[in-house]
């Protein structure tokens, strides 16, 4: 009887003795007042008068109640219909609210309650899964909206059929989707995180073209009560980002990696103030010519000294500078800082500064190293620009454009870090260097072993048939001194001689530098 009330009603049996029944008394109230105006109170003697008319009491009152019983249903049947309309917008407001629309799975909030809940309830351990689509960006460049979401449908559909009923399951991000397993552990984790794997690694159909979509899964393990589920699902992140990184399928969550997540998030914090202060200085290393022992050039070096960290390394915030976009605008800063400061050397002591990849394919670039040159009143010809060999390879084209810009207007161009790329010859032939810099990593095995010795024959070999000047890095003994100089080297540079200094120590440096102990 309830059920067929709410079916006809749209509203449960409580509902309907508050609501309806109190309609019913509102009706008789008025169904008797009616009735008490007309046969008591006069009523139908005014009536009569206006109508000229001889009305019966009953015929009258039969009338009114007809009329009013008419009434009542309409109106309850309004009412009725109203109440459902209302019932039925909240249920999809709710789905709307609980639903990812593509998928038609749990989206993040649902996902957050339903999760919060099971670790108030369950006494069994708990795992959360969280997959995240491997190179996702590039699908969409490729398929675009319509075809990403083709994608997601299909895999959305697919963790759906392949997941456990008990199993909570959600679309909690653009690419990523999240599995909350209880009394799960590690090993089992693992073999559902397998299994989701190969689900997704299936190719889907975008279109009348078949693409296959790789994902890794991070893995947290929590028991009753230890965390909340926004808590999870960061620490589940952090796995999924290491396994991202380490290019491995699935990552479980460990306490250090939360440790290392928060140190870099806030050495993020800090290379941003850095870059806004400009607290990263330039500092400059000598360049020797190995015949004469003078001083040719010094290349700058970005210099970062943290106020509580002390010397932070390059090879730890100039790729994280890059990550984060902030390159153009340190590297603008130090190549003006170093400009500044070379104006003031001799005419015939040259700048070595070294330019990123991503600087290269910028379609002003050029133009913009000359126009610091003239703001600081460099000479193009006082101008080494390191381009390292990967450079070369990532964007041979705006390489060339860039480097044939420069050389025009008389900057001399040097290849760095050689033999740690994968350019090959023709490359740098074309290009045109006027200098190489051979890398520290084969200078410090000279030596070691007959393959190193081949090695080093032949690219002093072919720098000297194409009449490059090479630079030797990363002396540190007079042994690797003499070697690189009896091999070709025209000159060099390393902690033999100088360490990177601040531009205020450069001068005692020119004047009275310490000569080195080798044999020329």
């Amino acid at each position: 009887m309830s059920k067929a009330l709410k079916r006809f009603f749209a509203i449960s049996l409580s509902e309907v003795i508050f609501r309806e029944i109190t309609d019913g008394l509102v009706i008789f109230s008025m169904s008797f007042l009616t009735y008490m105006l007309i046969a008591e109170w006069g009523g139908l003697s005014i009536l009569r008068n206006v109508l000229r008319l001889e009305i019966e009491t009953p015929s009258l009152l039969y009338f009114c109640g007809v009329a009013l019983v008419v009434f009542s249903m309409r109106r309850i049947g309004d009412q009725r219909r109203e109440r459902a309309k209302r019932v039925a917008a909240e249920q999809n407001a709710y789905l709307a609210s609980t639903r990812d629309p593509l998928t038609q799975l749990p989206n993040r909030r649902q996902f957050q309650i339903e999760v919060s809940t099971a670790l108030k309830k369950s006494n069994k351990t708990m795992s959360v899964l969280l997959l995240g689509l491997n190179h996702f960006k590039e699908l969409n460049e490729v398929y675009g909206h319509l075809g990403c979401d083709e994608a997601l449908s299909q895999i959305g559909s697919r963790i759906r059929d392949s997941a456990n009923p008990d199993d909570l399951f959600a679309r909690i991000g653009d690419d990523e989707f999240a599995l909350c397993l209880a009394g799960m552990d590690p090993e089992n984790a693992l073999r559902v995180a397998g299994g989701l794997l190969e689900v997704v690694k299936k190719p889907v159909q975008i279109g009348i073209e078949h693409h296959s979509i790789s994902a890794s899964i991070g893995i947290v393990q929590v028991g009753r009560g230890h965390t909340t589920v926004d808590e999870l699902l960061r620490c589940a992140h952090v796995a999924l980002s290491r396994a991202r990184s380490g290019q491995v399928d699935c990552c479980f969550f460990d306490p250090k990696m939360d440790a290392h997540v928060r140190a870099r998030a806030l050495l993020e914090k800090d290379l941003r103030e850095a870059v806004g202060r400009r607290d990263i200085r330039p500092h400059y290393q000598p360049i020797l010519d190995l015949k004469t022992r003078r001083i040719v050039s010094f290349e700058s070096l970005a210099r970062w000294h943290h106020p509580i960290n002390g010397l932070i390394a390059p090879y730890t915030f100039i790729p994280l500078a890059e990550e984060l976009g902030l390159m153009d605008v340190l590297s603008g800063q130090l190549f003006g800082d170093s400009c500044r400061d070379a104006a003031n050397w001799p005419e015939d002591v040259s700048l070595s500064f070294n330019f990123s990849a991503t600087q290269l394919s910028g379609k002003n670039f050029a133009q913009n190293v000359l126009t610091i040159l003239a703001d600081n009143g460099l000479p193009p010809y006082r101008l080494e620009a390191e381009i390292t060999e990967s450079a070369v390879v990532s964007d041979f084209e705006a390489t060339r454009h860039a480097i044939r810009t420069l050389r025009n207007a008389g900057v001399r161009i040097v290849i760095d870090d050689f033999g740690t790329g994968y350019s090959g010859l023709s490359q740098l032939y074309e290009l045109r260097f006027d200098k190489l810099k051979v890398d520290k990593r084969f200078i410090q095995e000279i030596g070691k072993s007959s393959e190193s010795d081949i090695f080093m024959r032949a690219i002093f070999g072919l720098c000297k048939g194409l009449d490059l000047c090479v630079t030797a890095e990363g002396i540190e003994t007079v042994a690797q001194a003499d070697a690189a100089f009896a091999y070709g080297a025209h000159q060099g540079q390393g902690f033999l001689f100088s360490e990177a200094v601040p531009a205020d120590r450069v001068p005692q440096l020119l004047i009275g530098f310490p000569q080195a102990k080798f044999v020329a």
